[in-house]
């Protein structure tokens, strides 16, 4: 009976250990299986958002590149993968879409005034990069024509603008996506067309002949908003085509090459520097109100005047920017 029982428990524990061995090897087994298809899961989820993420592009000029995603990355510990959590709604985009701030610039729309408030750009410390197209919203040149009359002083007055020479009846292009926010005559401009683009700049166009468009429509880069004329105060046919940010004027050629019709760069870099002149003007426009102004009488010569004045002919032909000795009856000259 001791054999019997003895042989008993020794075949019940061979039996035991067998019984463990067998289940701790399916656990094992199973284990091993679900670590298996979890890296299979995580390759493939790894493999699709890689491929997604180099499907997309961003549309970034030639100088800057916009930062139109946030991409996060989460490391898992256990296997070493980088996961890119989430992508922004820009980047979900297609590829030549820029999300333009323009019209956020700006605080009040006013399609009677022609020129917006300007902006005090003295208190600017910074350096703004303003990207003016991309793919979907490239840029137009307005007329093809030759610069006659370049931004800057011209005699005693300050051109904000440049002119290009045209014919009457010649098509004006419209520069770049965007509202028009003025249509109207004035005695300067004559007929006058003012829009505010969806990259922040605002173009003017003036001395039309005929507008062929109206205050708050949407207009695309390329659409005809008028024929080329003489209208205001202009002689010769000519388009008057100025550029400004925030009310104050930029010198189109910073930002345009007239001689290829395109642009000098896809970004605009605005500091207070660019608006340099308006210091020179206040200057001038301070000193103006010292100066002494008479009007040529007839048999007026500038050695007379300066003589008459306690001055000198070069003195003269500085400040009235003359560049010789002839004087008109009528004519109105500073000689202080």
């Amino acid at each position: 009976m001791f054999v019997v029982v003895k042989s008993f428990n020794i075949f019940s524990a061979s039996h035991s250990l067998f019984l463990f061995f067998k289940i701790k090897k399916n656990v094992l087994r199973k284990i091993c299986l679900f670590v298996f298809l979890f890296v299979l899961f995580l390759n493939w989820g790894y493999s699709q958002i890689i491929k997604k993420t180099l499907e997309l592009t961003v549309c970034e000029s030639s100088n800057d590149s916009l930062d139109l995603a946030n991409i996060h990355q989460y490391f898992v510990d256990s296997l070493g993968y980088y996961f890119f959590s989430s992508l922004t709604d820009s980047l979900m985009q297609e590829s030549d879409e820029i999300e333009f701030v323009g019209f956020e610039l700006y605080d009040e729309w006013d399609s009677l005034q022609i020129h917006y408030p300007r902006f005090d750009f003295k208190t600017k410390m910074d350096t703004s990069y303003l990207p003016l197209v991309c793919t979907t919203a490239p840029y137009f040149h307005p007329v093809q024509g030759v610069i006659t009359s370049s931004f800057g002083w011209r005699r005693s007055r300050f051109h904000y603008g440049i002119d290009l020479n045209l014919n009457t009846g010649d098509t004006v292009y419209n520069a770049f996506r965007g509202v028009v926010r003025v249509t109207k005559r004035s005695k300067s401009y004559g007929n006058v067309v003012v829009v505010r683009h969806d990259n922040g700049l605002e173009t003017l166009y003036a001395h039309l002949h005929r507008i062929h468009v109206s205050s708050g429509d949407t207009i695309n880069e390329g659409q005809s908003i008028g024929l080329g004329g003489n209208t205001g105060r202009s002689r010769g046919s000519h388009l008057h085509f100025e550029i400004r940010y925030l009310g104050a004027a930029i010198c189109p050629l910073n930002i345009i090459d007239f001689k290829e019709y395109k642009l000098v760069s896809d970004t605009l870099a605005i500091s207070k520097n660019t608006f340099d002149y308006l210091n020179k003007i206040s200057s001038v426009q301070a000193d103006s109100k010292n100066a002494k102004w008479i009007v040529v009488r007839r048999g007026d010569t500038l050695s007379h005047l300066a003589s008459r004045h306690r001055t000198s002919v070069r003195n003269i032909q500085q400040i009235n920017r003359l560049k010789g000795t002839m004087i008109r009856e009528g004519q109105r000259l500073r000689v202080h």
